[in-house]
């Protein structure tokens, strides 16, 4: 029976962590230095000389510096990296090839790029990522001084990180084994009476023990009625019987994310859940075997929306069938009903649709995939039966 599932994975679905290696470090150097050549040429082409970049996990991505204060400077000629005394060391061991520009005195990182470098060096004219600065974090870079002009840019790293490098793909595939075992160990945990919080918790620990960093978000376990909100916080009430639970959760591995959701009934079901459970498996089977390069989002969004449309629940289907992956648990691209987007080969998103009955509960299905030439790499290893799993 299909429906009773005994919680091992596939075969060939495990593999064990391990530590970076060294030629590991140095191809992740070689794909930055990528990176920042195909950055230059965009600037090229936008005829922009310099662009500061704040946005942490874009900074992470270009130079490889993981601390939590800093600013990359990038010329035609220079990389530049600015922080404070705390990470002065980590520099010389994350980002070697940067030059540093230490912040003294507690000065705002903003205040140094512009009057201790930019200017200094003569730039007339710098891009920054608008969408990561704050109006008070944009004064102080822009100063009191007029001899500088800022550009506002969206989006141009961001285009860079679209397309994953066999590497990243790797980390991403790490990241997705560990969540599908973190959630196979969570199914023997799950009985009448542990609470929402206690799984989510107990999730949580798992993926830390057993390789991941920290976790891509907030894990997300909901039951029962709880179970009509998408994104509900895990609370104290018990699980019953008959309830629908919902698990949302992921791993970050060395930086990257992984994201899942799978939902199932404990002990027993209800017709009503086996219907909608029915609908959005068949809406996720058939958007994740036809999704492809060189579709648009708003393509993907509609194979899903339309079967849970035409079963007469689209008004319980909110939010768009699927987003980005990578750095971010949510970044571009979006499948979406206003999605334009094209899908390229190398682009990681998730697939999850979901249906939310006010008073009766919710099902979402979800998997993680790399989009291909001709189809999809699902990174997602854990079962999810066409029909409802019925679990204890």
């Amino acid at each position: 029976d299909q429906r009773l599932w005994t919680g091992k994975l596939p075969a060939g679905a495990a593999c064990s962590c391990r530590a970076p290696a060294h030629h590991e470090r140095v191809k992740l150097a070689i794909n930055r230095n990528k990176r920042i050549r195909t950055l230059r040429d965009l600037l090229q082409v936008k005829n922009i000389p310099c662009i500061i970049v704040t946005k942490h996990e874009n900074v992470y991505y270009l130079s490889g510096f993981t601390g939590s204060a800093g600013a990359l400077i990038i010329t035609e000629n220079e990389l530049l990296l600015v922080t404070d005394s705390r990470y002065y060391l980590q520099v010389g061991s994350e980002a070697p090839e940067w030059e540093l520009i230490r912040i003294e005195k507690e000065q705002p990182v903003e205040e140094v790029v512009i009057h201790q470098t930019l200017i200094k060096r003569g730039v007339k004219c710098a891009a920054f990522e608008a969408a990561d600065l704050s109006y008070q974090r944009f004064l102080l870079l822009q100063g009191t001084d007029a001899k500088l002009a800022l550009l506002p840019e969206n989006g141009l790293v961001e285009e860079l990180r679209l397309i994953k490098d066999n590497d990243e793909a790797d980390l991403m595939r790490e990241a997705a084994r560990i969540t599908d075992a973190a959630f196979t160990h969570l199914l023997s945990y799950v009985s009448i009476g542990v609470t929402e919080r206690e799984l989510a918790l107990e999730a949580e620990w798992y993926m830390r023990r057993h390789g991941a960093e920290d976790v891509a978000f907030a894990t997300i376990v909901s039951a029962g009625l709880h179970t009509a909100l998408p994104h509900a916080t895990p609370g104290e009430r018990p699980i019953q019987a008959g309830d629908l639970v919902m698990v949302d959760m992921g791993a970050c591995y060395r930086h990257y994310c992984a994201d899942m959701t799978r939902t199932f009934a404990v002990a027993e079901t209800r017709p009503k859940a086996e219907l909608i459970y029915g609908i959005c498996a068949e809406a996720q089977h058939n958007a994740e075997i036809n999704l492809r390069a060189g579709m648009s989002g708003k393509e993907v969004d509609k194979i899903a929306r339309d079967i849970i449309e035409q079963a007469g629940f689209g008004e319980y289907f909110g939010h768009g069938t699927g987003h980005g992956v990578g750095l971010e648990v949510h970044e571009a691209p979006r499948l979406s009903s206003s999605a334009e987007n094209i899908l390229p080969v190398g682009a990681m998103v998730t697939i999850e649709p979901g249906i939310y009955l006010p008073g009766v509960g919710g099902v979402r299905i979800e998997d993680l995939a790399l989009v291909m030439e001709s189809g999809t790499e699902v990174l997602t290893c854990t079962p999810k039966p066409m029909e409802l799993m019925v679990i204890g």
